[in-house]
């Protein structure tokens, strides 16, 4: 028979660990302090205004339009390589192969972090709605 493991308690044992757990640095608490003050701020709205009505766009829009510009010349090249290759030496086709496959490759890895960058910022936004 296998004895039953006994009820963690709500108190923190050791005394080193209690203290870790209930000490907050300075550095913390002005941290703290800043956020629940700017949380508690009411936030302009013109701001929001003036950057969707203004030409420019934001950050995001010029990094998804950036990221489109790259895949569009990517697939163009592509085509480029696909139209020439019966007209090219076999050391012309394996250079472009070569170059295209780098390219290929960046755009790749470009697409990737721009998910990645855009999935934990909306997890990170989340957890902020899920705490207030």
């Amino acid at each position: 028979m296998i004895d039953a493991v006994p009820a963690i308690s709500g108190s923190v044992s050791g005394p080193g660990l209690g203290q870790a757990v209930n000490h907050r640095g300075p550095e913390l608490q002005s941290l703290s302090d800043s956020f629940n003050r700017m949380m508690a701020r009411e936030p302009d709205p013109s701001i929001f205004s003036e950057q969707h009505l203004s030409q420019q766009g934001s950050v995001a829009s010029h990094f998804i339009q950036a990221q489109e510009t790259a895949l569009r010349k990517t697939f163009d090249d592509v085509r480029a390589l696909s139209v020439e290759a019966p007209h090219l030496g076999m050391s012309e086709l394996v250079s472009r192969h070569i170059d295209l496959q780098y390219q290929i490759a960046a755009t790749q890895m470009q697409y990737n972090a721009g998910v990645y960058l855009a999935q934990s910022s909306k997890s990170g936004l989340q957890t902020l709605m899920k705490n207030q």
